[in-house]
């Protein structure tokens, strides 16, 4: 009796063990349809050390992907300024000389107004904001790094600005006597050309070549050089000397003098003399002329340019230059320009470390890109340089002196505006930012790969299978069903029908 009583209760408690068991799974089963998860907890999941690593890396490479969400646009930005600056350029050097010298009502040819209408391009572009953060300032980037084109240009109360820098240089270049800095006698049969003085000023005499008989030249030689012209004889008439001289911005030039029977000084011609010493002073004659004129040109040209290198070419953190007067027209050096008497036209980051380090990002685990970009880098100023130089130039004589004055700025300045590629141009910037641009969207596109098997695997570690579970579940609920059948037949026995 005690037996069978044993076996009753015990098997009463095993059927109702095991259905409390079976709750439990269908509970828990439950949950994980509800939850999608494995688990509640990481202490449930096996593997949990690899799961959990993989999940600190598709946060940190989410964190990668925002940075170069946020970097691209101001990368876009830069590569579509830097184009836009390309096209102004080039299309105004396609239109340089085309239409000869021809000037507009406002006393300017149509292409100075063009050059100016490029350099407030230039200016506004260079000015180009992303979210208030300038992208041509380098690390000042809460500055707008280019001033106004009027201060640029005109300076700013004291504060002397392109033209008056440009109008001081002139007269350092041309000197008093107009001959571009150098000194022209003559003292009977002998004519004697020499530079003033030792200084970066005015025209530089460099070299001599004649085919006038019975004319013999002398240098040019010495510091400051002198070049000296005797004339032993009678030259014939067509015979010349050509004398090469050297102008501020480094091109070169020269005059040439021609033996005629008539003096034509406007061309270079002097009439050969009834006497040597005549000769020499026809000589004279038409080399004051050719200089005066090559003054008024060439030299006027490259002393423009040579003034726009002066306050423009601030890179690395140099002060502008200006010429070191008054008096200027006998100036012998440059001083630099400050903040109380010199526009300061560039306000951003200006050092001697590298443009492109102003801005980095890490967009990858040891994988940073620079993307920097400084308004006074030379790819910019070579460009401004020229757009200054062009549209400020006075021309408005209607001369022809003035159109010789133009037709030389032309010349300067046409070269520059079309080289917008090639080393230190506007292309090598934009390849550069191009190149930033293409490593961190390669980048991205590694960390999205990534993170699409990082997840793979956590939601295989994480995640459930419905279907396995679902089956679980009808399983589950089936042996449930019979558990509490078998159950319910137990409990409705007695003592007397078991016996």
């Amino acid at each position: 009796m005690d037996i069978k009583n044993y076996s009753y209760t015990g098997l009463n408690g095993s059927l109702a063990n095991r259905l409390s068991a079976q709750r439990a799974q269908m509970s828990d089963l439950t949950q994980q349809e509800i939850s999608q998860l494995k688990a509640p907890t990481y202490k449930g999941i096996e593997n949990r050390s690899l799961t959990l690593a993989f999940q600190a890396k598709i946060a940190q490479n989410e964190s990668y992907q925002s940075t170069i969400t946020t970097i691209n646009t101001r990368l876009s930005v830069l590569g579509n300024s830097l184009d836009a600056m390309s096209t102004v350029s080039q299309d105004l050097s396609g239109v340089l000389g085309t239409n000869g010298y021809q000037l507009t009502s406002s006393g300017q040819t149509s292409e100075q107004i063009v050059a100016k209408n490029a350099l407030e391009t230039y200016i506004s572009t260079l000015n180009t904001d992303v979210d208030g953060q300038f992208v041509f300032a380098g690390k000042a980037s809460d500055v707008s790094p280019v001033v106004d084109l009027t201060t640029m240009l005109e300076g700013n109360g004291v504060q002397a600005g392109y033209k008056t820098v440009a109008a001081q240089r002139l007269q350092a270049d041309l000197g008093s006597n107009g001959l571009g800095r150098l000194d022209l006698t003559s003292s009977g049969s002998n004519v004697t050309l020499a530079e003033d003085g030792s200084h970066v000023f005015g025209m530089k005499l460099t070299g001599v070549t004649s085919t006038l008989s019975n004319v013999t030249t002398t240098g040019p030689s010495g510091t400051p050089a002198s070049l000296s012209i005797d004339v032993t004889g009678q030259p014939t008439a067509g015979e010349a000397m050509d004398i090469e001289l050297t102008l501020p911005d480094g091109t070169t030039t020269k005059v040439t003098l021609t033996a005629g029977t008539e003096a034509d000084t406007a061309n270079g011609t002097f009439a050969i003399g009834a006497t040597t010493d005549e000769t020499a002073a026809n000589i004279q004659a038409a080399l004051q002329a050719q200089l005066e004129t090559t003054a008024e040109t060439d030299l006027t040209a490259a002393s423009a340019e040579a003034a726009a290198n002066d306050f423009f070419d601030t890179a690395g953190g140099a002060a502008p230059m200006r010429v070191d007067g008054p008096p200027y027209d006998t100036a012998t050096g440059l001083v630099a320009g400050t903040e109380a008497d010199t526009v300061m036209w560039y306000r951003g980051t200006n050092d001697a470390e590298t443009p492109r380090a102003d801005a980095h990002a890490e967009v990858e685990d040891g994988l940073t890109v620079n993307y920097g970009v400084r308004a006074n880098e030379g790819a910019f100023t070579t460009q401004i340089k020229q757009l200054a130089v062009l549209s400020t130039i006075d021309v408005s004589g209607g001369t022809d002196t003035d159109q010789a004055l133009f037709a030389s700025v032309v010349e300067r300045t046409k070269g520059p505006l079309e080289a917008t590629t090639g080393s230190d141009s506007l292309q090598s910037v934009a390849a550069e930012i191009a190149g930033a641009q293409s490593t961190a969207k390669s980048a991205n596109t590694r960390m999205t790969v990534a993170n699409n098997t990082y997840q793979a695997a956590v939601d295989g570690a994480l995640g459930i299978d419905e279907t396995e579970v679902a089956v679980k579940m009808t399983r589950l609920q089936t042996q449930i069903e019979a558990s509490y059948k078998a159950s319910s037949i137990l409990y409705k026995l007695t003592l007397t029908n078991y016996l």
